[in-house]
């Protein structure tokens, strides 16, 4: 798994401060400081709809069709994926839990790619022979989304309970979010 910040709103938090400061009768010139000092109490105060007006775009890539599916559940977020329909898949890696990792799966996710470039060397079309892959098959995302998107994913995708490929995901997303914005997004266990 790879997670690349693309780009994200300068200055963050000082620009989330700024703006947050209508909803508090604060408008006009403002020190940095104060601005960043604002940032950090809305989200102490939980008003994270201040949030919404910073935004970062990550690609995340080499994870597994499953996670990704657990991804794109966060409907605040916002998302372009590796289409298999246009993509040849026969050279993707795959993902394999720890725990399955043993010849008999090994074999079997050999066996799937093979055949699925047999398929395509027989003129199959990609959109039908991918339907032989497994889900396990590695994919690429760019998502973007606003602060307040993120803080929702990271709270919801970063706990023990969670299966363990979204989790590095979010656990990964939000320690870079958290070397651009220290006072919004805090370090995780």
């Amino acid at each position: 798994m790879k997670v690349t910040l693309v780009q994200s709103t300068p200055n963050p938090e000082e620009h989330i401060g700024l703006l947050a400061g209508i909803c508090y009768g604060k408008t006009g010139e403002q020190s940095p400081e104060q601005c960043i000092k604002r940032a950090e109490h809305c989200v102490t105060k939980g008003h994270l709809s201040t949030l919404r007006f910073a935004h970062a775009t990550f690609l995340v890539e080499d994870i597994s069709r499953i996670c990704s599916h657990q991804f794109v559940r966060s409907k605040h977020l916002d998302f372009l994926q590796r289409s298999q329909r246009y993509c040849n898949e026969g050279e993707v890696a795959m993902v394999t839990p720890e725990v399955i990792r043993f010849n008999a799966v090994e074999r079997h996710l050999i066996e799937a790619r093979d055949l699925y470039k047999q398929l395509i060397a027989e003129g199959v079309k990609k959109e039908d022979a991918r339907f032989i892959l497994p889900q396990g098959t590695t994919t690429e995302l760019l998502v973007v989304g606003n602060f307040q998107a993120w803080y929702d994913f990271i709270k919801l995708r970063s706990g023990k309970e969670v299966q363990w490929e979204i989790r590095e995901v979010a656990h990964e997303i939000n320690q870079q979010l958290h070397g651009i914005a220290p006072n919004v997004f805090v370090e995780l266990d």
